[in-house]
């Protein structure tokens, strides 16, 4: 589902622009373009989400705002989601930094000084859901920690003090945790959820996602308002992704389950399905796969924080892997060196060993995973797909059994071939695609075709070669591992003072 979903982000994205509303109405929208930013830098698509930044700069009104409604006015929900996207890219690209503070600005201007609410439309206007009324303005939520974000990328403290303000009012003065309520589309409500959990709102959020539960059905679908027959499919997606964050892994499973059986060929999905059905039910909507998207990403996240008891903390110095990383690393000492995916640690501590004046950083998607790193290497959350270092930060990389997570093959290697330095050396150690069946493994995980993965290697400037090793009691090669190694073409080794120097973004998970 994930793989479809981001080619339908891609093949309804216009060049030079962004994403269209949907498969019907090929007019890009601001709102969403602003925050697929984030969602694409997940995908590793940097490139594709720098051109949907410059693109909602070029069209940002002389007062900071965005509208992109059918009545010409600007809206503080779209306004903030763009914020959400500029704040994901600024720290990479600088000159975002003065459109963003006057799309914050605008939003504090606009928003009533004395309880920090912010507008909404007139009622009838865009946020009209007919007989049920209007759209609840506790999606403003959503607004808030982008808000609170670019506060703390622009050091600007008012920003932070504007959130907490505008958090007290919609806690005290809306209906955020009840999903009976008569405007409660699934979609909206769940963009409330998020929104608490971002807040530091657990408990609230917990109250929410409990209102949904009682709707939950034994398909894992819930209707898109709580008294419909028919299903919302972003709402599904984003349910499925807060369900992942608060770790209610069954209900999850079981909503993403039902999710992909109504993934339409395309890759998209239309806004609402089955009888009765009122949420653009003919048209596929760019923000459900935005969600669908996100809440993937989420599965597989939460995975490795509720498996992490079925992983060693450890391995054998003697084991086929570690030998053949060891030979073709090299001596590492004073290099620096990214274990990329090093779930506990287990290579990065063979490595600090052997090599103890190697500087080394060892990096994860998953907290839980991170936690059982040795204390004395340097540890860093982050995926994959969005590594927060710079363009060839490191003089070695090694991706050991990672890979066949990231799902996002092309952009996992071009993601590890960039922050390696010329002359750098890769190494990737996976399993081999002829064996599938040899052990369980989610259907998300991905395994390699031998050439298939050396001619992506050499694509991304990395001249590889591969060989089947050996691994754990197995010291002849079976054919299931197969290590990858090369070095990155062009320039000598460079190990210059500034490239020493690692991504400020990078955020320690100790």
């Amino acid at each position: 589902m994930l793989e479809q979903a981001a080619q339908w982000i891609e093949n309804h994205s216009v060049q030079g622009q962004g994403i269209v509303i949907s498969s019907r109405q090929r007019v890009c929208y601001p709102e969403v373009t602003g925050y697929l930013i984030p969602t694409l830098l997940s995908m590793g698509k940097r490139d594709l989400a720098a051109e949907y930044a410059r693109w909602l700069v070029s069209i940002q009104r002389p007062d900071g705002s965005f509208g992109g409604g059918n009545d010409g006015r600007s809206y503080a929900f779209d306004t903030g989601q763009v914020v959400r996207g500029w704040v994901a890219l600024v720290g990479r690209m600088p000159e975002l930094e003065a459109p963003l503070a006057r799309a914050c600005d605008w939003l504090i201007s606009s928003a009533d000084p004395h309880t920090g609410r912010l507008p909404v439309p007139p009622p009838g206007a865009d946020w009209s859901l007919n007989t049920r009324g209007e759209v609840s303005e506790g999606i403003h939520l959503y607004v808030l920690p982008p808000l609170r974000q670019a506060g703390e990328a622009l050091n600007k403290p008012h920003y932070l003090a504007f959130a907490d303000q505008a958090l007290r009012y919609y806690l005290s003065h809306v209906k955020v945790t009840d999903f009976t309520q008569a405007n409660a589309l699934t979609h909206f409500f769940a963009y409330m959820q998020e929104a608490l959990l971002d807040l530091g709102c657990e408990s609230e959020a917990r109250a929410g996602m409990a209102s949904v539960a009682q709707f939950q059905q034994s398909t894992g679908a819930v209707p898109g308002y709580h008294d419909v027959p028919w299903i919302c499919s972003t709402g599904l997606a984003q349910l499925g992704l807060v369900w992942y964050r608060l770790g209610e892994r069954r209900r999850a499973d079981a909503a993403l389950k039902f999710l992909s059986l109504l993934q339409n060929p395309s890759g998209g999905f239309f806004g609402s399905y089955g009888i009765g059905a009122t949420y653009f039910p003919a048209e596929e909507i760019s923000w459900a796969a935005k969600y669908a998207v996100e809440a993937c990403r989420q599965q597989i996240a939460h995975h490795f924080d509720q498996t992490v008891a079925e992983y060693r903390p450890a391995i054998d110095d003697c084991d086929g892997r570690v030998r053949a990383l060891l030979s073709r690393l090299g001596d590492l000492n004073d290099l620096r060196v990214l274990d990329a995916g090093c779930g506990k640690g287990r290579y990065s501590a063979v490595i600090k060993r052997r090599f103890p004046r190697a500087k080394l950083i060892a990096m994860d998607i998953s907290s839980a995973m991170l936690e059982h790193v040795p204390s004395d290497i340097q540890t860093v959350q982050h995926s994959i797909l969005n590594m927060p270092f710079p363009d060839g930060a490191f003089d070695a990389v090694l991706c050991v059994e990672a890979l066949e997570h990231v799902v996002q093959t092309d952009e996992g290697v071009k993601e590890l071939a960039r922050v390696l330095a010329p002359g750098g050396t890769l190494v990737i150690i996976d399993k081999n695609r002829a064996k599938v069946g040899a052990l369980a493994m989610p259907d998300w995980e991905r395994w390699f075709g031998v050439e298939e993965l050396r001619e992506l290697m050499r694509t991304n400037g990395v001249d590889a070669d591969a060989e089947f090793i050996g691994h754990d009691e197995i010291t002849t090669p079976d054919g299931l591992f197969v290590c990858w190694a090369g070095k990155k073409s062009d320039t000598d080794l460079k190990s210059s003072v500034e490239a020493h120097v690692l991504c400020a973004n990078g955020r320690a998970a100790r």
